[in-house]
This record gives C-alpha cells, structure tokens and sequence, in this order.
C-alpha cells in the first residue's frame, strides 16, 4: 500500500504531465475504457454513465466505475451510497487502489473522487492520467473501466479522454452545450486525432431533431477540424429521469416505466459491440506479430 502510494507520488513529482497522459493510453491486456464527458454541466452526463453501468454489468461485465469529476463526486448521490473511501485516500497511501472501491451494484464497483476535497479537486493531469493507468491495471480484458469525467477541457479531463477507448461527449440541443460540446472535441482531436468519439444528444424532442444538430455538429468539425465523431445516439425527453434523480435510485434499477430504458440499451449494446470488435481486432494483431515472428525465425534458419 505506502509502496504504490510512494510510487505515485515519485512518478508525479518527476515527469510532465504530457509524458504522464502519453504512458495512460496503452495498457496491455486491460479493460475496455470508456470515458463520459461533456463541454458543460447539467446535460445529463452522470446520469447517463451511472445507468450505463448498471445495464453492461447486466451483461456480465464487470464495471469499474471511477467518479472523475475530481471533487465534486455525484456518482454516489445518484446510487444513493456512501463511500468509504475516495481518490484521496489513495493519494495519501491510507489505503491501496484494489481496496478504495465499494460494490454499488452486482457487478459494479465505484471510485469515489470525494466532496468538496480541495485537494483532489486540484489534481492536475499528470496524477489523473496515472491514477486511470492504475485502475486500467487492476482489470481484466473483458472488464469495462468507466470513468465520469467533470465537463469542461482542463488537463485531468483531457488526460482521461486521451487514455480512453471510446469518449462519449454528452450535450443537448442548447446553443451553449452544443459549442461547448463542439470546443471539447477540439481540444481532444489536437491531443489525440485518433480519438474515438461517440456524440450523445440528451433531451431531444425528435429524432429529426437529433439528426439536424449531429449533421450541423459534424459539418462544422469536418471544416475546422478535418475529422468528426464516429457516430452519434440520442436520448428522448423524459421526466421520468428527474424522479429517479430525486429518489437517488437509477433508472434502470426502479420501476418508472420510463421510456428512456431502450435507448439506454441501445447505448450499452452498441459499446458492448465496439468492445467485441476492439478485442478481435487485438486478437488479429497478436496473430499477425507472432506469424511476423515465425517467418522471421524461419528464415534466420535458412542462412
């Protein structure tokens, strides 16, 4: 435990956190990471991640939820838990990483990043892209590590979202959420091009809506940026969702006849899917380097 802790701190102290955020993205053997983010507050980000959870570990996953918002934890509120322990505790080697997290659900595990803590609040993106290294460390393959980023483009967030498998950038059909949303594809596309971005529009009216904002969205980043989002989902408005929020019980764990569940599972199987071809893809890799090897050493043999 001080060993990991001690190991943390020499790493903060002694490399930049743009080399810290480069060493986060690969992790051999690990968890499929998806990373939930939006441009601002109040679109219905943690709410989204939280029931998304709850649905994959449904799946048989297993899901390490990590509350990124560094801080201001919300997750725990929404699952109507109290933690033990938070990011905080691990900083300070009080207690090791594997041992920080509590089972909200069956098959969910969460990180707490604390309340009104200011100094996990002033993480910077160093310790952040460390700390989602360590959790990425602690899964297995077919694991799902799930991390709830705050809003906005500050280093830790980026940090996150460049370590990710798959970013999902939460907006609605506001003005400011939709350039909000539109800034922190930005900044994400000039730190990691390759960045696999899922656009989820909460709150739409219709899917005629949804289709109308995604184009314009993805019109304007193809002419400044040269690149978009993959793909885009949307969610229905639904009062059901304040309810849940208010009872701190998910959605999908209550029995609000909401219209919003299908949606959700559409979001969850879809990055159940990206999962399975992400593993093939691995998988074909690996073959391809050992035949690579083999041929290599047979024609070693030859000479």
């Amino acid at each position: 435990m001080i060993d990991q802790a001690a190991s943390l701190r020499e790493l903060v102290s002694t490399r930049s956190a743009d080399r810290c955020r480069g060493q986060s993205a690969q992790v051999q053997g690990a968890a499929y990471t998806l990373a939930v983010t939006s441009g601002k507050g109040g679109v219905g980000k943690t709410s989204l991640a939280v029931n998304l959870s709850l649905l994959l570990a449904r799946k048989k996953r297993k899901i390490w939820f990590m509350d990124a918002d560094f801080g201001l934890a919300n997750a725990e509120v929404l699952l109507g838990v109290t933690p033990p322990f938070n990011v905080m505790h691990v900083l300070r080697g009080e207690v090791d990483l594997a041992s920080a997290w509590l089972d909200v659900a069956e098959g969910v595990k969460l990180l707490s990043s604390g309340s009104g803590l200011e100094d996990v609040a002033n993480i910077d993106g160093c310790r952040a892209a460390y700390l989602i290294r360590s959790v990425k460390c602690l899964s297995g393959p077919d694991d799902i590590v799930l991390a709830d980023t705050g809003p906005g483009i500050d280093d830790p967030v980026m940090s996150i979202l460049t370590a990710a498998d798959e970013v999902m950038v939460v907006t609605t059909p506001e003005p400011t959420a939709l350039t909000d949303s539109y800034a922190t594809m930005k900044v994400l596309f000039s730190q990691r091009p390759e960045s696999d971005v899922t656009l989820v529009i909460n709150c739409c009216e219709s899917p005629s809506q949804a289709e109308s904002l995604a184009k314009a969205i993805s019109n304007v980043c193809q002419k400044f940026l040269g690149r978009s989002f993959q793909r885009y989902e949307y969610l229905p408005v639904d009062n059901s969702l304040a309810r849940a929020i208010q009872a701190q019980k998910p959605l999908v764990m209550g029995s609000y006849r909401s219209r919003l569940e299908p949606w959700l599972w559409k979001l969850a199987n879809g990055i159940e899917r990206r999962m399975k071809d992400r593993h093939s893809a691995l998988a074909f890799r690996e073959a391809g380097l050992r035949v690579g090897h083999w041929s290599e050493a047979a024609a070693a043999r030859s000479f």
